[in-house]
């Protein structure tokens, strides 16, 4: 990605990231204030305020570091870190966060994640009814049609438009010819002569091992046909890719606990080289992504470890509260806290570390 890409595709991307973030903490937002609990601000941004506007007790900010958002919700802090603000003291008790049963909390918590996940379901749906699923590969031809970002193919520097004319110099005449040798040498070293318009260079690869299917990938798809559906086997559609998708994260994450997948997460670095990916390839690759994206945050967003900075783990906390008949205390809280954002932390930097050396990879071919 050349440098006025990187100048273009990082605002798309923050862009992306700040709708998600919104949408996300809109639920908790809306869900709040449908039981009658006070929320004073909804922001998009954090840091130094730059506009808003007050409407019905709420105060609506746009704020200068375009990172997500927020939504002040009384009585949470106390609830969830176990220390009042002092903003909550002057709220009455039945608008506070802390003074609704266990389950309007628990729905407080987790309508920001739902949220994320019926988006994803919605944009779904409407990628099939307007743009179309695929259905077939728009030629025989070996060319490639779009390349995963953190993958052998794309750290050798492989785009969109490539042709692959041969492998250790045997020759490739259809894109079956293609898959059947990489399939067949995972963990192999395979040496790929490739056209780029008019000119021709050469690669080598080594495909990494699919666990699931046993088969070598090197994250490479052909050009694709698509075909439009009516809207209700849209919906259908919809579901079932939800569901595979959800389905194919569990099992991912799964596999990486146990130290038999690689760890591939995609960090915010990565994702303006996934957004100029799938933005240079098909609009429907880039819907499709912007899916994904929901549909992670959302699951990821209600994993059920017992550690804050999850919707998911406050919940679990929650729960354990109301098992033990005694609240956790606010230093107890704090300390989970912690070891929560320093794992977060940890995660951050290693998938940093990976988006940084894939792209560094694929600078220099």
């Amino acid at each position: 990605m050349s440098l006025k890409e990187l100048v273009i595709f990082i605002p798309i991307t923050l862009l992306i990231l700040n709708f998600i973030v919104v949408i996300h903490e809109l639920g908790h937002f809306l869900v709040a204030r449908r039981y009658g609990v006070r929320t004073p601000e909804f922001s998009v941004g954090f840091g130094p305020l730059l506009a808003k506007f007050v409407h019905k007790d709420v105060q609506y900010s746009l704020r200068a570091v375009p990172l997500g958002g927020f939504v002040k919700i009384s009585g949470m802090a106390i609830a969830l870190e176990g220390e009042e603000t002092e903003e909550d003291k002057d709220i009455p008790l039945q608008e506070r966060f802390n003074f609704l049963s266990l389950g309007k909390r628990i729905a407080v918590i987790v309508a920001g994640p739902i949220n994320n996940l019926i988006l994803s379901f919605l944009s779904l749906i409407l990628i099939a009814v307007f743009l179309g699923v695929p259905t077939d590969v728009q030629s025989d031809k070996a060319i490639i049609g779009a390349v995963s970002p953190k993958t052998p193919a794309y750290e050798a520097g492989l785009s969109r438009g490539d042709e692959i004319l041969a492998i250790n110099e045997q020759q490739i005449n259809k894109w079956d010819d293609l898959v059947q040798i990489i399939h067949g040498s995972p963990n192999q070293p395979l040496k790929f002569t490739v056209r780029r318009q008019n000119r021709t260079f050469h690669r080598t690869i080594k495909p990494f091992l699919d666990p699931n299917h046993r088969i070598g990938l090197i994250g490479i798809e052909p050009p694709l046909v698509y075909e439009k559906l009516p809207f209700n086997k849209a919906v259908v559609e919809g579901l079932r890719q939800s569901a595979y998708s959800v389905v194919a994260l569990m099992e991912a994450i799964g596999r990486m606990i146990v130290g038999k997948e690689r760890l591939t997460g995609i960090g915010p670095v990565g994702m303006v080289s996934m957004v100029h990916q799938a933005a240079t390839s098909d609009l429907y690759r880039f819907w499709f992504m912007f899916a994904m994206f929901n549909l992670f945050l959302g699951f990821f967003n209600l994993l059920p470890i017992p550690l804050p900075l999850l919707d998911g783990g406050w919940v679990i906390i929650m729960l354990l509260e109301r098992l033990r008949k005694k609240e956790f205390t606010a230093n107890q809280k704090a300390i989970a806290q912690m070891i929560g954002m320093g794992l977060m932390l940890l995660l951050f930097v290693l998938i940093t570390y990976g988006d940084i050396s894939s792209m560094i990879k694929r600078s220099i071919q």
